[in-house]
Formats: C-alpha cells, sequence, structure tokens
C-alpha cells in the first residue's frame, strides 16, 4: 500500500490516514528500506526487515554468555541499583572472583530491554519500571499561584548548575492518590543528599516546618539556597530566607527538569511508596529507612562514594565549597 501510493504521488501524511498509523512510522519506514535509487519497495523492504531479523536473533548478549556476569547484574539490580553504578562499581570495586569482567551500562540496557532479560521483565528493576524508555511529555497550562517575593530560578547563579560547592538544595512535595498526606522531600545537589519528611496535609506552614527540620540538621553553610517549584505550599519561603539568610528560586511554570535532582529521587522513592500505596501503613521509621537506603547507595557522579559519605566528609572536614 505504501509502495503503490508513494508512485501515485500521495502525501506521507494521506498514507498514514490510511494506515492508521502516524506520518512519523511513515516516513520512517520508508527512510530505512528504500533503495540505492532513493525509490521504496515493498519487496526490498521485506528483504531488508527479515534481514535485521535474523541480526538480532544471531545477535550474542555478553551478559547472557557469562552465567557469573548475569547473577551480579541481575542481583545488583534486585538491590535496586541503576545500570550505569552497576557498570561502574565492577570496574572501579570488582568482587574477587569478577576482576576480570566488564560491563557497560548500554549493554545492561539493552539486555534488559531487548536481550533475553526482557522475556524475564527485569524491568520492574529499574527506578521508573518502563517497559520501554519514554519521551517527554508537553507541558501544561499553567494556573497562576501569587507567591510573595518569588525570584525566577533564571537569576540563580550559573556556578550552582555546575555543582561545584556544597549548600544548593532543592525540595519538593510528593502527593498520593485520593489523600491528603505527602512527603516533603529535600535534595543537595553536589552531594546528592536526600531528607524526607512526613505531611498531613502539605500547607504552606507545614512545609516550612518539614524544611526547618531539614535546615536545622546541618551547618549554616550547608544551606545557601532553595529552589523550589510554584506550587501553594512554598508561599511561605519568605520566612525561611529571613530566619536563614538562605537565597529561594523558584522554577518556571511546569518545568520540574529545572530541578531535576530532586525529581529524580521522587521517581527513586516512587519505587518504594507507588503513587497508590496506603499513607496510614506507613510509618516514620518506613521513611526513614527509605531514606537510608537512598543516601548509602554508591553514586557514579560522587566517584562510586555514597551520599552519607560524601556529606559526612563536608560536615567533618567544614568543607562547603
Amino acid at each position: 500500500m505504501i509502495e503503490i501510493r508513494l508512485k501515485s504521488h500521495v502525501s506521507l501524511r494521506d498514507i498514514g490516514r490510511v494506515l492508521h498509523r502516524n506520518h512519523g512510522v511513515v516516513s520512517r519506514e520508508v527512510a530505512r528500506n528504500k533503495g540505492k535509487d532513493g525509490i521504496y519497495s515493498a519487496v526490498l523492504a521485506e528483504e531488508k526487515a527479515e534481514a535485521r531479523r535474523r541480526r538480532n536473533r544471531n545477535r550474542r548478549c555478553k551478559i547472557d554468555e557469562d552465567p557469573v556476569l548475569r547473577a551480579h547484574v541481575l542481583r545488583e539490580l534486585r538491590r535496586g541499583l541503576k545500570p550505569h553504578v552497576i557498570a561502574g562499581r565492577l570496574k572501579h570495586y570488582p568482587p574477587l572472583n569478577m576482576e576480570e569482567c566488564s560491563v557497560s551500562h548500554e549493554t545492561i540496557f539493552q539486555w534488559i530491554y531487548t536481550g533475553k532479560g526482557r522475556f524475564e521483565n527485569v524491568y520492574k528493576y529499574l527506578v521508573f519500571q518502563q517497559r520501554k524508555r519514554r519521551k517527554r511529555r508537553v507541558g501544561r497550562r499553567w494556573k497562576k499561584i501569587c507567591i510573595p517575593e518569588r525570584t525566577s530560578i533564571h537569576v540563580r547563579p550559573e556556578g550552582i548548575n555546575e555543582r561545584k560547592e556544597y549548600g544548593h538544595w532543592e525540595t519538593d512535595s510528593m502527593v498520593f492518590s485520593k489523600q491528603k498526606p505527602r512527603l516533603s522531600v529535600q535534595y543537595e545537589r553536589k552531594a546528592k543528599y536526600v531528607m524526607i519528611h512526613r505531611l498531613s496535609d502539605g500547607t504552606a506552614k507545614e512545609t516550612e516546618e518539614a524544611l526547618m527540620k531539614s535546615i536545622l540538621s546541618f551547618p549554616t553553610p550547608l544551606w545557601k539556597t532553595l529552589t523550589l517549584d510554584n506550587g501553594k505550599e512554598g508561599v511561605s519561603h519568605g520566612n525561611l530566607r529571613r530566619a536563614f539568610n538562605l537565597e529561594t528560586y523558584f522554577c518556571d511554570p511546569y518545568a520540574s527538569y529545572q530541578k531535576g535532582g530532586v525529581e529524580q529521587t521522587n521517581g527513586i522513592i516512587r519505587r518504594f511508596l507507588p503513587r497508590d500505596t496506603d499513607m496510614s501503613r506507613i510509618t516514620d521509621q518506613d521513611i526513614y529507612e527509605i531514606q537510608e537506603k537512598i543516601n548509602n547507595t554508591p553514586r557514579r557522579s560522587l566517584g562510586y562514594k555514597t551520599p552519607e559519605e560524601v556529606m559526612a566528609e563536608a560536615c567533618g572536614q567544614g568543607v562547603v565549597h
């Protein structure tokens, strides 16, 4: 059908409508399967598709060929480690019987999504538990909330983005389906340290108290800036500015990627506390254990140290830059 309509000079969009496919799908099909003369042929397209299927069937994955490596990767995924952390730890701190083993994070992802790992649903051990990698969704319209003394993230010093010094934090609230209780999450950008507090209803006053608990947990030099979103829970940020000489900045509407550290941390917490979790059954001790597990997980960006170790060094040595 594609070949006939192309010869009749039918547009890709019209072909897509006939086939009930997006025109982008048709465009990629034509681009990858046309001949050297630039003409699309159904017979040639089928031959190329079959050749690709044969190559994929014959392709051997390094993880499947090495039972020891496979067991190690699977065990570390079940522990909650990310593929790039598994690869980094194996390279820098290999177990006694795996000194000669190595694997890249991309190989692990391919094993999970296109290798034999997909038959075991290994993707469920990943943070976001996605069956396939997804594109970012389009933003929404902003319902304006009046926040006094609001300072845009665009005037925040550029050096904060480079993570060269400690003391720059991000915060966010995590909500749960049809429940008032929520979590207040704080994330230090350089050490990747996380603090989690339970909120009964997420009001501005309650959020302010949770933030004060986090601020008082560390020396004053370790709190320089705080980046928030535009939710109503942040309207009391001025009290923190005056009480702790703390600069506060706000992201653009529906631009959560501008404080990506805490957003990624929320995704990790969701692994333990999905959106439909009954928070009445979750104790403060449960939340603390989740916080400690996250803070004691090695990170590639920290030289495969844990956030707990990095923050302890900053506090113990008095290092704030």
